[in-house]
């Protein structure tokens, strides 16, 4: 099932950048990177961190809250795959960012919001 939901306009995120957007109330960080766009859930299983406000090294972001870090084209921590976020299909149509309500890959047990 897919749920495309407009987010951004292309230009709002640059190459290497990233945006916080709302996704049915649910918070996204959406990353434009040179290989192509990703999305995870913006909150870290461990406290609730800001992922989408974290240093990104590659494909990978670290919690500036207390670094973990995430791969963001999967949402699986990069030390306990258990612990992953929910990471979501992101799609360009024309100049408009979408992204899929429906995760693509839930993340670990954490994430009580998406039952598996």
């Amino acid at each position: 099932m897919t749920q495309w939901i407009p987010v951004a306009g292309a230009e709002e995120i640059p190459v290497g950048k990233r945006k916080i957007v709302k996704v049915n109330d649910v918070p996204v960080a959406v990353f434009h990177q040179p290989d192509g766009w990703y999305a995870i859930q913006n909150i870290c299983p461990h406290r609730g961190g800001p992922l989408g406000e974290g240093h990104l090294n590659g494909n990978v972001v670290t919690c500036p809250w207390h670094a973990w870090q995430f791969d963001i084209t999967s949402g699986r921590n990069a030390l306990n795959p258990a612990a992953g976020v929910n990471s979501f299909e992101v799609k360009v149509e024309g100049n408009e960012v979408y992204v899929n309500a429906v995760p693509k890959n839930r993340g670990g047990p954490s994430q009580g919001r998406f039952p598996g």
